[in-house]
């Protein structure tokens, strides 16, 4: 979600438009990269709990920088972006939701049921999740949309993976951030099922998050210290990926995760849990294996399988020549042409400035 943020920030100032990153608790790690390249960066420092102090400083803020356009990442901050946007006089809110959330609180779902009617249109990262949330919430699909996540692809492309080239080691490999979602103690205890089978295998994990001392503690009690690696946060991802054989996605819950993309534009094969929406960024053909999520067996089968495979290095091509659809500037041509659509129907006027209100995961714990 930020790295999503981010980077439609950076395309928008690049084709001349004004962007601003609103965060409501702290900026984030990747506030630096914005801030580099002049994007405004504002961090209102909420704490749990619901705020009315947020409301009235968003909408100061919003009317300090003319905002045409609030878009507003996920649900938790949705019923703040519609009210601050009300109070500033801000003529369209969007709201995009990035995955389905199956273990959200159902009070938190109740307050984005409540607020969706009135966001001006609403953006799911895939017809899966669209599939799921509105069936989940008992909403109709008007007015809602699917633009897939993209990223910035010269990186990824120009770092090329190369799996395979040192066998017998095999180095798996994961990024994102250290929080339950993404299940790493599930890979952890997955790798330690196939440690002793591939004796010369590691595990890189490449992200940092409340998570981390648990997962640290699951590696301990394995006796995996000397072969899994937490690398904790780094923007050189790109870097990162181009030294791993194979790539793992063990989330229990995500949207169109931009990781797998950028694994796969690295050239990796990539093993992932099967979840909606993420058939649709990586079809089976595609990827190099699909399992059951939140199951270490399941994960680790795959895992064996793969790392058997003597294909590796097609099964990366055949990923990386998939991964090039997904690029940024497609992702925000049609998310232009969504905010100038609702504009010119609410205010026929031109659009000049965008407004980026995401969430952390400070705010995503409570209400």
């Amino acid at each position: 979600m930020e790295r999503l943020a981010v980077d439609l920030a950076l395309q928008q100032r690049a084709e001349g438009h004004q962007a601003t990153i609103y965060c409501t608790s702290h900026p984030g790690q990747l506030a630096s990269q914005a801030l580099d390249a002049g994007i405004p960066v504002h961090a209102f420092g909420k704490q749990d709990g619901f705020s009315p102090r947020l409301i009235l400083a968003l909408a100061r803020r919003l009317r300090a920088d003319r905002a045409d356009v609030l878009h507003a990442h996920n649900a938790l901050v949705l019923h703040y972006a519609v009210a601050a946007a009300r109070l500033a006089g801000v003529p369209v809110v969007i709201n995009t939701r990035h995955g389905p959330n199956f273990r959200w609180d159902p009070h938190c779902e109740a307050i984005w049921r409540r607020t969706i009617h009135w966001a001006d249109a609403v953006v799911f990262v895939s017809e899966g999740v669209r599939k799921h949330c509105t069936s989940y919430n008992r909403l109709s699909q008007k007015n809602t949309h699917v633009i897939y996540n993209g990223l910035n692809l010269e990186s990824f492309l120009s770092h090329r993976a190369q799996p395979g080239a040192h066998r017998p080691q095999i180095r798996f490999g994961a990024v994102g951030r250290l929080v339950p979602s993404k299940a790493h103690t599930v890979l952890v205890r997955a790798f330690g099922q196939i440690a002793d089978t591939l004796p010369e295998a590691e595990l890189h994990i490449l992200g940092d998050g409340p998570s981390r001392l648990d997962i640290a503690q699951t590696i301990e009690s394995l006796g995996l210290s000397k072969r899994v690696t937490l690398h904790g946060a780094s923007r050189d991802v790109a870097g990162f990926l181009s030294t791993l054989d194979i790539f793992v996605q063990s989330s229990i819950d995500e949207g169109l995760p931009i990781s797998l993309m950028e694994a796969m534009a690295a050239g990796l094969p990539v093993i992932s849990t099967r979840l909606p929406g993420l058939a649709e960024l990586a079809p089976e053909n595609i990827v190099a294996a699909y399992c059951a999520p939140g199951e270490p067996q399941a994960l680790a089968d795959a895992m064996l399988r793969v790392a058997r495979s003597r294909d590796l290095p097609s099964l990366g091509e055949r990923a990386r020549n998939w991964a090039t659809r997904f690029g940024i500037d497609e992702t925000w041509r049609k998310y232009e042409m969504l905010f100038e659509d609702v504009l010119r129907r609410k205010s026929r006027s031109p659009l000049r400035h965008f407004v980026y209100h995401r969430s952390s995961s400070l705010f995503e714990r409570g209400l």
